[in-house]
């Protein structure tokens, strides 16, 4: 599995490659971010379903902050990339998103339940 991370500050442009899903800095969220509870990248929650599945979509998923699409982006993960799942949350659209962590065990975010081949975590958070 291949993990970019590109890090901010001094190093700004440097990446790390380890895998196929790629985690970029933080970027500054949309302004409709302020109107959900987008939390941060660590949002606290415990591994409750020791599920996993594959990223399903025409290209790379995006990774949230939190359970929303206008949370701010802290990565992709590519097609066809296995990741394991703690939890799911439903927010307050109804839609599922799920956190997931890459096979190394490493917290990478929220993604849309959608773009997990079998919908995402069957444990609420």
């Amino acid at each position: 599995m291949r993990v970019r991370r590109v890090l901010s500050g001094a190093c700004a442009g440097a990446a790390l490659v380890l895998g196929s899903i790629a985690v970029p800095a933080a970027q500054a969220g949309t302004a409709d971010a302020a109107a959900v509870t987008c939390g941060n990248a660590y949002w606290p929650h415990t591994n409750k379903d020791d599920g996993s599945g594959k990223v399903s979509t025409s290209g790379s998923a995006a990774v949230h902050t939190g359970p929303y699409g206008d949370c701010t982006t802290v990565g992709y993960v590519s097609n066809g990339a296995k990741v394991s799942y703690d939890c799911f949350s439903a927010n307050d659209y109804g839609n599922k998103w799920t956190w997931i962590r890459d096979n190394n065990g490493s917290s990478l975010g929220w993604i849309y339940g959608a773009y997990l081949d079998d919908g995402g975590a069957t444990t609420r958070c």
